[in-house]
């Protein structure tokens, strides 16, 4: 071998020596035991360079686990949830069409490149953060916006979240042996290798820096969308008219995103307007219905939830009667949004379900 990478001392949470007389040593077994090796391997470089000291708090660990493993592990059990075995290719053989799927590609890359600098100069620390980050992405705002495309079967989202986690392991293997072991041996095929410590190390690919900056753009809108909201009070699954956008200049494609994370009909650009968004927040009569209508599916989400249904669980629906001009009117799409084959009318039941 030809370098050595040593962690540093690791010290109590105040930054005191562990030992017994102070009372403040931490059973390593216990933490491993509790957390797992990986998560203890992978916070020791994710708080500093592995060779300086430490400073151990149970609490930054826990948070880790979630904000890595949970997350990723919330990834895969969504993928295998809609899996398509005969999708599965070990390469990108496509050029993906959805911005979305042309974004999180790219994110992967950038990280590959990233993990591949940063650890050829034995600097892992840089990595891991950076591994944190794209876990957070990918799940909260490429899985989370993609949901409902992969439901319906999407073959290119499919392709795409099945190509990142694939790729994704494979960089994430010096620091979770174990965690990437177990997610390839759930996802590999008769082509791949038998452990993905026997895979090359990936490549990465163009990274296309407009589709980078737009995607942050898009979300720094959503974030001032949401808190316009929150400040007038009003709930995302009540739709509105608009919102306006200062120097607004995006493609449709994340004017689309906007729409739907906003739940408003129209993104407008304005270069007068004093703040960076404003929301019209008039509600009219036909807005006012479509809000009702989506609390009303929320409810229903929640009981069926409350019974213990599969997402693909259909269901026989029986509803209030109170409700029955709201879902009339929304027949075919409260149907398919909760998963109904047919929708009756009680007085006396609020919410019942049928399996």
């Amino acid at each position: 071998f030809k370098n050595v990478v040593c962690l540093g001392h690791i010290l109590d949470k105040d930054g005191k020596k562990m030992s017994k007389s102070l009372g403040n040593i931490v059973d390593p077994w216990t933490m491993i035991d509790k957390y797992g090796v990986d998560t203890l391997r992978l916070w020791m470089c994710s708080v500093n360079q592995p060779g300086d000291s430490k400073n151990f708090d149970e609490k930054t660990v826990a948070e880790l686990g979630n904000k890595v493993f949970t997350l990723l592990y919330n990834v895969l059990a969504f993928y295998e949830l809609y899996r398509d075995t005969s999708l599965e290719v070990g390469e990108m053989d496509f050029a993906p069409k959805n911005v979305l799927d042309q974004w999180i590609v790219v994110r992967l890359n950038q990280y590959i490149e990233l993990a591949t600098k940063t650890l050829d100069a034995y600097r892992p620390f840089e990595a891991v953060r950076a591994l944190r980050e794209f876990i957070d992405d990918l799940s909260t705002w490429y899985v989370r916006r993609s949901r409902d495309r992969i439901k319906e079967g999407d073959e290119e989202a499919k392709k795409t979240l099945y190509f990142t986690l694939k790729t994704l392991i494979t960089v994430m293997a010096p620091f979770a042996p174990f965690t990437a072991e177990d997610i390839w041996q759930k996802l590999k095929n008769d082509t791949d290798e038998e452990s993905v410590h026997l895979c090359n190390w990936p490549e990465g690919g163009e990274i296309y820096a407009h589709l980078i900056e737009n995607m942050g753009t898009t979300r720094s809108i959503v974030t001032l969308g949401l808190d316009a909201r929150q400040k007038s009070g009003l709930k995302v699954r009540q739709p509105l008219s608009k919102i306006t956008v200062k120097n607004f200049t995006l493609e449709s494609a994340y004017a689309e995103i906007i729409k739907d994370e906003l739940n408003v009909k129209e993104v407008v650009a304005d270069a007068t307007i004093a703040s960076d968004v404003e929301l019209d927040t008039n509600i009219t009569p036909e807005l006012k219905k479509e809000g009702d209508f989506r609390e009303l599916v929320r409810a229903i989400q929640d009981t069926r939830k409350k019974d213990g249904c599969m997402p693909g669980d259909i269901i026989d629906l029986v509803l209030s009667e109170n409700y029955k001009e709201l879902a009339e009117s929304f027949d075919s799409e409260l149907k398919k949004m909760v998963g109904a084959k047919s929708v009756e009318f009680s007085t006396t039941a609020e919410i019942q379900i049928k399996k």
